[in-house]
């Protein structure tokens, strides 16, 4: 349990990690993508700057040819892409690096002489003596730029498994740091009520001795104090079976302690203790019933889970009028082994079911008096499931029955299919 409990604080560190991870790279991707963008920009605009004053009027369309041939002969190279379009915004003049023929601010995708691709374009008009003549566009490829927000994007992605470990490695120390003072907290707890428990044993032995004792000398003197002795055994019967429900609770949920674990048939449990409360099923005239049983294996200890099937059992007896039928059955379900214990007693009301697993809860107190128990019967049937990795759960319907179900796993055999 404090293993399961640690792992389970170390994936709650690792997720968190993951996912603040995950939004400031997002972040940080986006304001990098920003300012890569907003560089770029400031660039082309520089650039339209220098070649605006090169652009002249010829024929009242706007060229830079004459530009262009000083370039060459300069045996300087046009870098960016250089468009001129007339006021209508079509395309008259192209020099530099293929570009996409197009008149657009921004980023901008299409064709061009090398296929598709992608673009930055920054255009301004060409104005002279008040009259417009057409527009200036540089474009700059946005690959260096894609090529940078990729290898962000690949570097985040590469980090989040390490971290991810890393993150877990150290929750998990963390945990079991935090957790010591609580599992030495718990341990000391559950010491306490075995303790408790032991302790109760022995003026419980004496009461019973000394009750027997007591009825012994009444019958003697012919003394009738059959309904004080009576309540005497009833109350001593009450306050041993609580020290032994809390004993085997505290031996059950201890981690500190080990219990032998071996390979087990279900079915034999249940068949054993079936068995065992025919007789208390007759003697309040009630049918007990074993409809399925199953050969598979689990890997448990059987005393806790005869303990955990006569629980259900005895709670069933305790909750179902005379004439009632009770019903244990086990099968196989994929990779689980499934205990189902029916009867058609009371049944527990809705707003109870996810209640009658506590510690002392009782659905109806006044016949859990008159029927007697402790109130740990269910509590110690979960304590005994989770100890074996399974589940357990309840279905119930008032005035019609109650059902529990218990899923156990199954021993994995080496080569057997599944």
């Amino acid at each position: 349990m404090p293993h399961q409990m640690r792992l389970k604080l170390a994936l709650y560190f690792m997720s968190l990690a993951l996912l603040l991870h995950f939004v400031g790279s997002s972040v940080g991707i986006i304001l990098l993508n920003a300012g890569l963008e907003r560089s770029t920009d400031n660039f082309l605009k520089e650039l339209v700057s220098e070649v605006m004053p090169a652009i002249q009027i010829v024929d009242s369309r706007p060229t830079l040819k004459n530009w262009v041939e000083r370039l060459r002969e300069d045996n300087l190279r046009i870098l960016s892409t250089i468009q001129i379009f007339d006021k209508d915004r079509q395309l008259l003049e192209h020099y530099g690096p293929p570009g996409v023929p197009l008149f657009f601010s921004g980023r901008l995708e299409g064709s061009s002489l090398n296929g598709q691709l992608s673009v930055r374009s920054c255009n301004q008009l060409i104005r002279e003596s008040g009259k417009i003549y057409g527009y200036v566009q540089i474009q700059e490829p946005t690959r260096q730029n894609d090529s940078a927000i990729l290898q962000a994007i690949y570097a985040a992605l590469l980090v989040m498994p390490v971290l991810g470990v890393l993150v877990a490695l150290a929750g998990y120390w963390f945990a079991s740091i935090a957790l010591k003072p609580v599992e030495q907290t718990m341990h000391l707890l559950r010491r306490f009520i075995a303790d408790a428990g032991h302790e109760l044993n022995t003026p419980i032995a004496i009461i019973a001795a000394s009750l027997e004792t007591l009825q012994e000398t009444l019958r003697e003197h012919s003394i009738d104090g059959q309904e004080l002795t009576s309540l005497i055994a009833a109350a001593t019967a009450r306050m041993s079976e609580l020290a032994s429900d809390l004993i085997f609770l505290a031996r059950v949920e201890d981690p500190m302690l080990a219990y032998p674990f071996t390979p087990i048939r279900i079915g034999q449990i249940v068949e054993d203790v079936a068995r065992d409360y025919q007789i208390l099923a007759a003697q309040k005239h009630l049918q007990l019933q074993v409809a399925n049983v199953d050969e598979s294996e689990v890997n448990g200890n059987a005393e806790f889970l005869r303990r955990m099937i006569g629980n259900l059992l005895s709670n069933s007896l305790r909750y179902t009028d005379a004439g009632g039928r009770l019903e244990i059955s086990s099968r196989s379900a994929g990779n689980q082994v499934e205990i189902a214990v029916s009867d058609t007693g009371i049944g527990i009301p809705a707003d109870c079911l996810a209640m009658v697993f506590d510690r002392f809860f009782r659905v109806d107190k006044a016949r859990a008096r008159a029927e007697g128990g402790a109130g740990l019967g269910l509590s110690i049937v979960r304590a005994v499931v989770e100890t074996h990795k399974g589940t357990v759960n309840v279905t119930s319907t008032v005035g019609q029955g109650t059902t529990f179900t218990i899923s156990l796993p199954l021993i994995k055999r080496p080569g057997k299919a599944s």
